[in-house]
């Protein structure tokens, strides 16, 4: 699917009763060290989506690489996660995951398409 270069993942995350807005608040801060070490450890595109009325948030990530489960972690990641572990529900020191099955992928639009009549 897409890309062969790219590894998708997608996955959800529950946040506490009463926590959306420190959620989004602190999301909207996100510290620049976090950012750095999001994009060195091969994330290229990563979006959050957040259904405030039950709390669930879906995260969507590109990697130029599959994430390697032994790898070590950048620090900044481990203090963005103990950041927020009164906000989000946890696994212990994890925020508890569910991951998600990618079932479907729609190339970006390069605006080309030969043949095709805009609606009207």
């Amino acid at each position: 699917m897409g890309d062969p270069d790219l590894h998708v993942s997608g996955f959800l995350l529950r946040v506490r009763p009463g926590k959306t807005d420190e959620y989004k608040r602190r999301h909207a801060e996100i510290w620049p060290e976090m950012l750095r070490a999001l994009r060195s450890s091969g994330v290229v595109s990563y979006d959050i989506f957040l259904n405030e009325p039950n709390g669930m948030v879906f995260g969507h990530l590109f990697r130029r690489h599959a994430p390697e489960p032994n790898a070590p972690e950048d620090p900044a990641i481990i203090r963005w996660r103990a950041y927020m572990a009164d906000v989000l529900e946890m696994d212990g020191d994890q925020p508890l995951k569910e991951p998600l099955e990618h079932v479907f992928h729609m190339e970006f639009d390069t605006g080309a398409h030969p043949g095709v009549v805009p609606d009207a």
